[in-house]
């Protein structure tokens, strides 16, 4: 058993204005608490790791909010990522492009540009170990993000967790007093 999950960071972002960003949409999603600069969208069709609708999400969220948004794959051994700016993908990333075709009319994968990241995420991020999280032997996806996220500085929650652990209750979050996960669209998200 592995890890399988897609989720988005949204940098800057506020967590009503991505649920209601996502409601219009006709999404079922869940979104984090802000933390650091960042809040965490799970879609439901998303973590299927079906390419369009990631692309979809990714898209609509940046070009909405006006804000980057980081997607990421983790499909047990294989990483990928896509960042969103003003609706558009600017860099990808595929821990091991030869696992996956990409989907017909799919975004592509890149080999991923950590100056790009970092400049998009966190500019005063440790350039050289970003690089160094990309292009290294690291054997679990889960671990690559980890680092990443570390690296980054991105909410805990955006490591690990999909839609479906997230609304099976596997979300771990440390939430301060009054805040919640927000729920958006469908019966019972």
């Amino acid at each position: 058993m592995g890890n399988f999950y897609v989720n988005f960071s949204v940098k800057g972002g506020e967590p009503r204005a991505i649920a209601d960003a996502l409601g219009r949409a006709g999404r079922v999603a869940l979104v984090t608490p802000a933390r650091g600069g960042y809040a965490v969208a799970f879609d439901r069709e998303a973590d299927t790791q079906a390419i369009a609708p990631i692309a979809e999400v990714g898209g609509l969220l940046s070009r909405e909010l006006e804000r980057p948004v980081l997607a990421v794959l983790n499909h047990n051994v294989v990483l990928a990522y896509w960042l969103f700016e003003w609706g558009l993908v600017t860099d990808s990333y595929n821990s091991d492009p030869d696992a996956f075709e990409p989907d017909e009319g799919a975004p592509p994968w890149e080999d991923g540009d950590a100056a790009k990241l970092c400049a998009a995420l966190r500019p005063d991020a440790d350039l050289p170990a970003v690089e160094a999280i990309l292009r290294g032997e690291i054997p679990l996806a889960i671990d690559r993000h980890l680092r990443l996220a570390k690296a980054l500085r991105l909410p805990s929650w955006s490591v690990g967790l999909g839609y479906g652990y997230a609304s099976a209750g596997e979300i771990d979050v440390d939430l301060n007093e009054g805040e919640a996960l927000i729920r958006v669209g469908g019966p019972n998200p």
